[in-house]
């Protein structure tokens, strides 16, 4: 028997004498090289799973959330006629006085002359500019309630 065949052998007893007491040990790392052998502890499958849990995580919270909101706007590109008050992203206020294929034609100001293209992804919201000094309070919608987790909706009770 070879050096190698040896320390590759795990039924061979390594306690010399061959008692009654090294039986347990034996068949203890007897089992262990069968479940490594077997794939239970393959480090390549726990790196994979690792990088499927990290990668499903990450789409959760920050892919999916950024891709709604971006469709929510485009839609709302999309939605803007001639006419609207529309917001830039640097927070100047404008009427859309054309729409070509890729910007939208924006009248500045109230001189009435001043019209500059801008690219529709630029523009922010359909929104009106707020010219008095008194603040605009937007009505509080009232949280939606839902059962354990989010998964189902209770069912209000109206009482009258």
């Amino acid at each position: 028997m070879s050096l190698s065949t040896f320390l590759l052998d795990v039924s061979t007893p390594i306690i010399p004498g061959g008692t009654q007491a090294a039986a347990p040990v034996v068949d203890a790392a007897a089992q262990q090289g069968q479940q490594a052998a077997s794939g239970g502890g393959n480090p390549f499958m726990v790196i994979i799973m690792y990088c499927v849990i990290i990668f499903g995580v990450l789409y959760f919270f920050s892919i999916r959330p950024t891709r709604k909101r971006e469709q929510k706007l485009e839609e709302m590109r999309s939605g803007i006629a001639i006419g609207d008050m529309v917001l830039l992203n640097s927070g100047l206020f404008g009427k859309v006085t054309d729409i070509t294929a890729e910007c939208f034609i924006i009248e500045f100001g109230t001189n009435k002359g001043i019209k500059i293209p801008v690219l529709k992804q630029e523009v922010f919201g359909k929104r009106e500019p707020n010219l008095s000094n008194k603040e605009i309070e937007e009505p509080k919608e009232e949280p939606k309630k839902q059962g354990l987790f989010g998964l189902g909706k209770k069912k209000e009770k109206e009482s009258e």
